[in-house]
């Protein structure tokens, strides 16, 4: 069993942890990573079921996004609301709309805190809502069983303060007697918001679980949670191992990815090039750049000598010193097998330090060595970047020039047209 059946076997399996009344009053954490796929868990493999199983003995499960939130009484009503209706089910479009986009919203004008606007249908049904006995019943919906999920707490407001909104979230379990979830990244909070997170998490939190899925894990679950995907069918274990190879875990560049292949295979393009798309859009994410493709040409005639006599992309020119080197630490090493960056940057590091101290032959110039070692110490991240994506396309050698402009530009335009 992997580590996310696990986690789901836990959390909704036969009288797991979120649906056992003896859990009631407790506030449980998801934390792990930025991109790990926390929400999407959340949606796809926990909600469903989990809402499914209380509605049944009817006990609320509702979702509320902190995200743009500025107020905590605007969070109580979308929770109360929200509850009601996830029982009740009266009116799905005012749900969508307070999901989307919460109650202070000016793009709702709805009856709230006292200012009448033009209401509309929604404003109508949250005005109904609030001058009527519905209030009570979404309490008893939430009451000994129920649960609220909290998300997006990087995305709050900063007019809503932290130790008043897990005092708030602490309120809510214990007086209702029910169950709260906060998904949360594991690095959210800076400076005076991470003292303050410190010293209350030990005080609401009654239950940790990291969320840490592997690449494969985190890969099928958007795989399969999209039914337009079938269309990549044929090609999924391709695309799988191109992502296995780059070390990615991020959700979001996954949805990406996949979203450009499918529109890849879906214009009639041949899957040979999914391996050169797939590292196209994911240099593409990290640096808003595209390598250009170029013949193959001498090198002998750069700045300073070098082993290597011929490269095929023109990865970032002022970085082509540093590049060079890669080349060679790659050439002594075919087949392409990959290296971190931290080995890449020693090993260039080492060389132009040692051909410094030697008394062999320098072959490169004081200015070059300045600059390679500039470079090395203040370009750390982008460098890291092209080694890991770029290199990779500067020695692939199965794309050719048409079918890789053709790349080029889809993931630089996001326009792809069928090939005449």
């Amino acid at each position: 069993m992997t580590k996310v059946k696990d986690l789901k076997e836990y959390l909704v399996g036969e009288n797991g942890y979120l649906l056992n009344n003896d859990n009631n009053d407790k506030t449980v954490m998801i934390s792990g990573a930025w991109g790990s796929g926390k929400t999407h868990f959340w949606q796809n493999e926990i909600e469903p079921d989990l809402s499914k199983k209380l509605k049944e003995n009817q006990k609320a499960c509702v979702y509320v996004s902190l995200y743009g939130k500025d107020n905590i009484e605007a969070i109580k009503s979308e929770i109360l609301f929200k509850a009601y209706e996830s029982i009740k089910d009266e009116n799905k479009i005012a749900k969508r709309a307070i999901s989307t986009f919460g109650f202070t919203s000016r793009l709702l004008s709805v009856f709230y805190g006292g200012v009448r606007a033009n209401t509309g249908v929604v404003g109508e049904a949250v005005e109904n809502f609030f001058e009527s006995k519905k209030i009570n019943e979404a309490e008893s919906f939430l009451a000994d069983g129920g649960l609220i999920c909290f998300d997006d707490f990087e995305r709050k407001s900063k007019k809503v303060d932290l130790n008043d909104l897990f005092g708030f979230i602490s309120q809510l379990a214990i007086e209702l007697n029910c169950k709260v979830v906060i998904i949360l990244n594991s690095d959210v909070f800076e400076g005076k918001e991470a003292n303050v997170f410190k010293a209350v998490k030990e005080k609401t939190i009654n239950k940790f679980f990291y969320f840490e899925p592997t690449i494969e894990e985190l890969f099928n679950s958007i795989y399969n949670n999209d039914e337009k995907y079938r269309k990549l069918d044929e090609y999924k274990d391709e695309i799988l191992k191109t992502i296995v190879e780059t070390k990615e875990l991020n959700a979001r560049i996954y949805i990406q990815v996949l979203d450009n292949c499918l529109e890849w295979i879906w214009k009639g393009y041949e899957h040979k090039g999914l391996h050169a798309l797939i590292l196209t859009t994911l240099f593409f994410i990290f640096t808003n750049k595209v390598l250009n493709y170029s013949k193959e040409v001498d090198m002998n005639h750069l700045e300073y000598m070098g082993t290597v006599k011929s490269y095929k992309y023109d990865i970032l020119k002022k970085y082509h010193k540093i590049i060079q080197k890669m080349s060679i630490i790659g050439r002594d090493n075919e087949p392409f097998e990959y290296k971190d960056f931290n080995t890449i940057k020693n090993n260039i590091h080492n060389e132009v330090i040692r051909h410094s101290s030697s008394n062999s032959l320098d072959i490169y110039p004081d200015e070059i060595k300045k600059i390679v070692l500039n470079q090395l110490e203040n370009n750390e991240k982008e460098l890291s970047i092209i080694w890991k994506y770029g290199y990779q396309l500067y020695y692939m050698d199965t794309i050719d020039e048409h079918t890789y402009n053709i790349i080029k530009n889809f993931v630089k335009t996001g326009i792809l047209v069928k090939d005449s």
